[in-house]
């Protein structure tokens, strides 16, 4: 099989005239390992077969993460970017602390926290690759006050000046408090092009230490300019000391690294309101950023904790309308509260205070248990009311699930037993198109569902990612938890059927065994090792360490995938972030937006889409919608399967990669 190109995004000159001298005026790097000549042969595999055995295999040790390795990390999320251009993906891995230098105390102390690690090949075998620490020498860990050693523990990876390389945005997501708190605010920090970083110029990006537990690139206002949007928390309950009451808020990029705050221009409160007229500042743990209503430009969604109302904010023009609840997505319809415990005590000890119908707490034992006597409490006039009957929202992914054209949800929440059906379970959201209200099938309907006994049991959902696993045309769903709550806590992963519905292969896979270990955490699905189909690196909340798992299965089947490479400034961001791609192969198409970041400590994949095409071995045709002012459409015929291309903006010949 043929290699893909392994190279930067962009060339100096036109595709055309690279057989001809040309001379380039950019401070653009060498396009040395891009294709210069006509599009190489067409690849075609044959039908594979549906996967019957594990899917995939534990390769830590070889790419040089694991315990027999030179290094083993401490992280437990992990972004992926090609920092150095060379068209291998590499990876920014944390672990759950921001405050500078290396934990003092407990079983980590003295231990790094912070990584970037570049995908190279093996020393031993070119052929392999391995991952080698840079942190020192990336210049990720310099700090406005020259003391170095910087606390972050959030990552975004985009092109934020334009040159063609991929910048990152580092931020503390560890939540201030009155005895420890991070020092370093958020920073863009810039690429030279070779995976070396240098920090922007000061700007209000950095001029307030707050937690960020996510964060997302994206171009608001369609100027070419990538935009940088943090989850804001306020009103935190269990640490009132800190100062945490930070309103929404969104960063403009300039284009140099530099932002500024236009919060207040775009519509966003800048006053704290309160729960009942649905104005309060809320507890943001997920930011996701796509185009909801499909009009071109880019919605955010906020994944709020606390049984909060999640919100929507629609992108009209550059100014944002809050319509969570006009789309059917703040909460859900399930807000029946006499199946909470918490409620059944409180009745119980209220006698005439509830309808006689409320049987009484299932284990009488729930009612002292959190050392209230009301369970985990419950306040009459407002636990009761729809905005406090929501879900512990940690996530929204963001994909066209149906392949319908427009962009489904799905949610990650964490949801206690004893809470009853009134929480927001994790649940796909499906989109009706036009800007119409969502819908929740259910997932006793789509094979979602999980088993559940009594009232001590515990989904703690962090992170979904859609993604095509076995490379067949449809997306299936890769679920994070906490690894808070059980013993036998694990990820998911639900393998998307050809009737739409889905099944839990995690086990058969190969991810995780019979006693739920490991609990995976932080996902970067990335091709590690060039064979086109998606590896996963991911943390491990028991070990606190990485693990890199091989696809075995993806390979088979045919593929395409597609690196965007924007005008810049007055046209399309230079990474594409915001885009929509449409792939239409073997009669179907298949729809994917390229993603800034996303999620509950952030989910973000390198730059490229991959698309499995299955048994179709010819794409008849790439459409991308652009995110620039205009939203200019482009359409590619006869792009060839089984290669990684750079579509340019202005340009209608793909480049291939090898």
């Amino acid at each position: 099989m043929p290699r893909r190109f392994a190279t930067s995004l962009a060339l100096a000159c036109p595709l055309g005239l690279l057989l001809a001298a040309c001379s380039s005026t950019t401070s653009e790097p060498a396009p040395t390992k891009e294709s210069l000549v006509a599009p190489p042969p067409r690849v075609c595999k044959p039908a594979a077969a549906t996967p019957t055995g594990r899917w995939f295999t534990e390769i830590t040790d070889e790419v040089g993460l694991g315990k027999t390795a030179a290094l083993e990390p401490l992280a437990l999320s992990v972004i992926a970017a090609d920092l150095d251009g060379d068209g291998f993906a590499d990876l920014v891995a944390t672990a759950g602390n921001a405050l500078r230098g290396k934990p003092t105390e407990g079983t980590f102390a003295g231990k790094r926290t912070r990584f970037v690690l570049m995908n190279r090949p093996s020393a031993s075998d070119p052929r392999a690759r391995t991952f080698v620490d840079v942190t020192e020498a990336s210049g990720v860990l310099a700090t406005r006050d020259g003391k170095g050693d910087r606390g972050f523990n959030l990552a975004n990876a985009g092109d934020l000046d334009n040159d063609g390389d991929v910048d990152l945005v580092l931020c503390p997501a560890d939540l201030l408090s009155a005895t420890a708190s991070p020092v370093d605010a958020c920073e863009a920090f810039m690429n030279d092009g070779k995976g070396r970083f240098a920090l922007a110029p000061p700007s209000a990006l950095g001029a307030k230490v707050f937690a960020v537990p996510s964060g997302a690139l994206l171009d608001y206002d369609r100027d070419g300019v990538v935009d940088f949007w943090p989850a804001t928390v306020a009103h935190w309950p269990y640490d009132p000391g800190g100062p945490n009451k930070q309103p929404p808020t969104l960063f403009r990029g300039r284009g140099d690294g530099a932002f500024d705050d236009v919060s207040a221009d775009v519509g966003l409160p800048t006053v704290d309101g309160t729960r009942l007229a649905g104005t309060q500042w809320r507890r943001v743990f997920g930011v996701t950023a796509c185009d909801l209503d499909g009009d071109g430009d880019d919605d955010v969604l906020f994944a709020d904790y606390g049984r909060q109302e999640a919100q929507v904010w629609r992108n009209d023009g550059g100014r944002f309308v809050e319509v969570a609840k006009e789309l059917g997505l703040a909460y859900d319809h399930r807000a029946d509260p006499s199946d909470d415990e918490s409620y059944r005590c409180y009745c119980q000890s209220n006698p005439g205070a509830c309808p006689a119908v409320i049987p009484p707490p299932s284990l009488a034992s729930f009612c002292d248990a959190f050392g209230a006597p009301n369970g985990r409490g419950w306040a009459p006039g407002v636990s009761d009311k729809p905005y406090s009957l929501g879900g512990n929202y940690f996530s929204f992914a963001c994909a066209d699930v149906d392949d319908d054209g427009d962009m489904d949800l799905m949610s990650a929440t964490i949801v206690h037993g004893d809470v009853g059906s009134s929480a927001d379970p994790s649940e796909l959201i499906v989109n009706p198109g036009g800007g119409g209200r969502f819908t929740r099938p259910g997932n006793e309907t789509n094979g979602l569902a999980r088993a559940e006994k009594g009232i001590l049991w515990n989904h703690g959902d962090d992170l979904p990612v859609f993604v095509d696993v076995d490379l067949d045309g449809r997306k299936d769903i890769f679920m994070t938890t906490t690894g808070a709550y059980e013993a036998k806590d694990h990820a998911h992963l639900w393998r998307q059927k050809p009737d739409r519905s889905f099944e839990e292969i995690i086990e058969q896979a190969g991810l995780v065994s019979a006693l739920g270990t490991p609990n995976h955490h932080g996902p970067a699905w990335i091709d590690v090792d060039g064979d086109g189909d998606l590896d996963l690196v991911v943390g491990d909340t028991k070990t606190w360490t990485l693990r890199v798992y091989r696809n075995d299965v993806g390979q088979a089947q045919n593929w395409l995938r597609v690196r965007l490479a924007g005008k810049g400034a007055g046209g399309a961001n230079r990474s594409g972030i915001g885009a929509i791609v449409r792939v239409t192969a073997g009669g179907k198409t298949q729809t994917q937006y390229v993603s800034g970041g996303y999620g509950h400590g952030n989910a973000q994949a390198d730059l490229a889409l991959t698309f499995g095409l299955g048994a179709a071995c010819d794409v008849e045709r790439v459409e991308v919608r652009w995110p620039d002012s205009a939203g200019t459409v482009t359409t590619y015929s006869g792009v060839l399967a089984n290669y990684e291309v750079t579509l340019a903006e202005g340009e209608s010949t793909p480049r291939y990669r090898r």
